[in-house]
């Protein structure tokens, strides 16, 4: 597999023009991961007990990180160049809260709009009723962690490295944004958060572009996440 080299234009990390995997490799990965999900559904969750829930949640993260690192490893490619790296970390951290700041305002109206305007009835995220119903901060913990960490980390490796590259390549970056987004919102089966999610994944996307670090993206989705558990604790929002 050919390494497809990226270059720095005014400090910051341009990822490369060509992605070093295809479209089918993207959706072999998106179909596994289905696959695997249901194969457990039907092995072995139904023998767990306790907080099957986080587990559930958590090997799912951990089966799309393994996946994506398949990728990574079969393809050779540096991952310095395709924006994993620490390297003005700084940086593309504080780029990520601004943008989190922003996307996470977007969140918390379109839901508003939602459910005012289009007569639709919130639909309640399993995290969400969690952080809501927790009475202290031990039972936070759990939701905190999966939509805080695992989520923003697992999803933006796959839906903007994984996903965005290759539709990049191919359709150009408004083609790239806007694909990986709708795959992105698709995965989350959810009509009432079809626009929201929309233009967070336009959002993510086009930040993992524009600063060339997988980090910003991280950073901003998890402030997202984290941000609206902590609200649904607090009693700020309602559950959604």
């Amino acid at each position: 597999m050919v390494v497809h080299t990226a270059f720095q234009k005014e400090g910051k990390i341009m990822l490369p023009e060509k992605a070093s995997w295809n479209i089918g490799t993207v959706m072999a990965v998106h179909v596994l991961r289905i696959v695997t999900g249901l194969l457990l559904a039907q092995t072995v969750y139904p023998f767990w007990s306790g907080d099957s829930a986080f587990w559930i949640e958590l090997v799912d993260r951990i089966t799309v990180l393994f996946l994506v690192w398949l990728v990574l490893v079969k393809s050779r490619v540096a991952w310095t160049e395709i924006g994993l790296s620490l390297n003005h970390a700084g940086r593309n951290g504080l780029w990520g809260l601004l943008a989190g700041v922003g996307l996470l305002t977007v969140s918390i109206y379109s839901e508003k709009y939602y459910a005012a305007w289009l007569l639709l009835t919130p639909a309640q995220h399993p995290l969400a009723v969690q952080a809501q119903a927790a009475a202290s901060w031990q039972q936070l913990l759990s939701p905190l962690f999966l939509a805080g960490v695992a989520a923003p980390v697992a999803e933006e490796a796959l839906y903007r490295l994984l996903t965005f590259l290759p539709l990049r390549e191919r359709w150009g970056v408004w083609g790239g944004t806007i694909g990986s987004a709708a795959i992105f919102t698709l995965m989350h089966f959810s009509v009432y958060w079809l626009g929201e999610m929309m233009v967070i994944g336009i959002g993510l996307a086009l930040l993992y572009y524009w600063t060339g670090s997988l980090v910003s993206a991280i950073v901003a989705h998890a402030f997202v996440n984290a941000s609206k558990i902590l609200l649904l604790f607090f009693g700020v929002l309602p559950v959604t």
